[in-house]
């Protein structure tokens, strides 16, 4: 995308995602999009994410400085993608001040996917599970309608099809597309290409939270994993 200057330092996000091999960063002012950056780093996130994030803001003609505050997806998600995520986002925060925001990885997935009233977000969380959520994105926003849950393929198949979901989005669907469809055939799974999670979405609804008051400080953020032995992931 091309890079935007902002005018004014007042409400500028950013958003940083690394829950998995992948990263992006991303700065988000009044739901606009200013710039965006990230690529696949399989363990180099923390190598590459400070250099990204300050590119988005150089480019944006703003500083460190500027931050209102800074959201992170915080789970689930790879062990090792979250801690360096979190402590990056907590880093930020401690050093320039700004506000810090937890985002639930598979909300961020869901909220790209806007009309749908009910939406399976999830990622492969390997060993035969997928970490996984539903949520309503019919009107806009994105509620939630079930807590997020490490699921077997074939229980994950069960609760879409008593669920009548409609679409399901993200790398577990993709991978087990065969045990959801033999369950609930009226199902769609998103391309691949909409498997991934961009931070200018993690950004906008930590915009959203920020408004609602929702942040917290550096020392309470914590990645949340679905299950202990989460450490193997990463």
């Amino acid at each position: 995308m091309i890079p935007q200057k902002i005018k004014t330092s007042d409400g500028l996000i950013a958003g940083i995602e690394c829950s998995g091999e992948s990263f992006s960063v991303a700065l988000v002012q009044n739901g606009k999009c200013l710039a965006c950056g990230g690529g696949y780093s399989p363990r180099s996130h923390l190598r590459r994410l400070f250099p990204a994030l300050k590119e988005c803001l150089d480019s944006a003609g703003a500083s460190f400085k500027d931050l209102q505050a800074v959201a992170v997806t915080a789970g689930p998600g790879s062990f090792t993608g979250l801690r360096l995520g979190v402590v990056t986002a907590r880093t930020v925060a401690q050093t320039t001040g700004c506000a810090l925001i937890g985002v639930d990885t598979l909300e961020a997935l869901a909220a790209s996917h806007p009309g749908i009233p009910c939406l399976l977000a999830g990622l492969d969380a390997r060993r035969s599970e997928v970490f996984a959520a539903f949520f309503d994105t019919s009107d806009g926003g994105c509620r939630r309608l079930a807590e997020d849950k490490a699921y077997k393929p074939e229980e994950l198949a069960e609760a879409c099809r008593e669920m009548n979901c409609a679409l399901a989005v993200g790398s577990g669907p993709v991978r087990y597309e065969a045990v959801l469809k033999a369950a609930a055939p009226e199902l769609q799974i998103a391309n691949s290409l909409f498997a991934q999670i961009g931070a200018d979405q993690v950004a906008m609804i930590g915009e959203r939270k920020l408004k609602e008051g929702k942040t917290v400080s550096p020392f309470e953020l914590l990645p949340t994993y679905l299950r202990s032995a989460d450490v193997m992931l990463g």
